[in-house]
């Protein structure tokens, strides 16, 4: 299941495998963690926003619109809290 597409992914977690999500997290915990870092420069607060965006895709991923890019979202929701102006 780790080669399939993110779409793919994505299907699979809404039609019940719950495994579908943890290869998806796998596949972008580092890639998240990185770009939230490069922004926030500490790694305790890079780790809360990281876990933070997790389980934001985690409780919202029923609403996200399929026909979208699930990177693109995905980095949407770590950029919110970074550009945040009551961050901090």
């Amino acid at each position: 299941m780790k080669q399939l597409s993110d779409e793919h992914l994505v299907s699979k977690y809404l039609s019940g495998e719950k495994e579908a999500l943890e290869i998806l997290i796998r596949r972008y915990l580092k890639p998240v963690y990185g770009f939230v870092y490069k922004y926030t420069g500490g790694v305790s607060e890079t780790e809360d926003i990281s876990q933070d965006v997790f389980i934001k895709v985690w409780k919202n991923l029923k609403k996200f619109d399929q026909v979208k890019n699930f990177k693109t979202w995905l980095f949407t929701i770590a950029k919110n809290p970074i550009s945040s102006p009551y961050r901090g």
